[in-house]
Formats: structure tokens, sequence, C-alpha cells
């Protein structure tokens, strides 16, 4: 198995490891996310060196890191995601490099938006959620007698390392020509 390939077997492992024990406690522990945030680099750097724009490299993998983390941290401190799955975003990072690290991502969010809106549905929540998202939207642009108040207590929180493991796959499998896979 190539390296590359390895890297993508291992993300996948990760995550899903990530999703069960997030699913069944609410936490994606250290031990699991900061490993690959270490090892990723150094194994892209014995693979492609400190910097090669044709194969992943330290530098591709650090990019990636930072890159891969970047949204989701704002969100953390928005308190809108914990700081696990961003570790976990920046592992994803560590170990797929830039090109299927941010497909991992944007499929991640767009996963647990899938979810997000299922679990609102069941709930009955679905179309005020939506409402107030429009509202959440809007309310910067509108003059303040017209704006609407909405409280903390209508958010729901949601565990996301799910959502992660599912835009990482979906990621692989569309990003696999990278890895000689296909």
């Amino acid at each position: 198995m190539s390296v590359p390939a390895g890297c993508l077997v291992a993300c996948l492992l990760l995550t899903a490891v990530a999703a069960v024990f997030d699913t069944r406690t609410g936490h994606i522990p250290n031990w699991l996310t900061v490993p690959p945030m270490v090892l990723g680099p150094l194994v892209w750097l014995a693979y492609g060196g400190l910097w090669r724009s044709d194969r992943g490299s330290l530098g591709g993998s650090l990019l990636s890191m930072f890159l891969c983390a970047a949204v989701p941290l704002l969100l953390f401190r928005q308190r809108a995601i914990g700081a696990g799955d961003v570790k976990l975003f920046a592992a994803v990072g560590a170990l797929l490099l830039v090109d299927t690290g941010i497909s991992a991502v944007f499929f991640s969010f767009c996963a647990g938006s899938l979810f997000a809106m299922a679990r609102l549905a069941w709930e009955g929540k679905l179309l005020r959620t939506l409402g107030n998202t429009f509202f959440l939207a809007i309310n910067p642009v509108l003059p303040k007698k017209s704006r609407r108040a909405l409280s903390h207590t209508d958010m729901t929180w949601m565990r996301f390392a799910l959502a992660i493991f599912v835009g990482t796959f979906v990621a692989a499998l569309s990003n696999n020509h990278a890895y000689g896979l296909l």
C-alpha cells in the first residue's frame, strides 16, 4: 500500500472511531486527534520532502491542516461546534492534504446539514428552525423595529463527528484518483 493510500485508510479509521466516541460520549478524545496532527506531516515529509508541488510534502500537510481547521475554528469561537471537531478537521487535513481535505470539510458540512434537518424534522422543529435561520441571516440588515429577537434556547446542538466521517468518506470516493486507488 502506498503512503497516500495509507493516509487515506488511516483517516477513514480515525474519523470512524471519532464518530463512535462522539456518538456515545459527546467527546472526541485528544489521544485520538493529536497524534495524526503530528504524524501526518512527518509521514508526508518522509514521502515528499519539505515542499513539493507535484506530490505531498511537509509544507502541504501543514498548510492543509491549517486550511481544513480554519472555518471550523471560527465556528468554535462562535460556540457553534466543539473543540474536538476542530481538532478532527485538522487531523483530516494533515493526513489528506488540501484537495481531499477541503473536500472532506465541505462534504462534512453538507452531511451535517442533512443530519440536522432530518433530526429537526423528526422532532417537529424544522420549519420553526428554518424561519429562525432566515431571520438570523437578515436581522443585521433590517431596521431595528423590524428585527426578530432570537433566543439561544431555540438553537440545537448536535454531535458532528459522524458527519465528519461521512464527509471524509465521500471526499475519499470523489478524490480517490489522487491516491491511485482506481
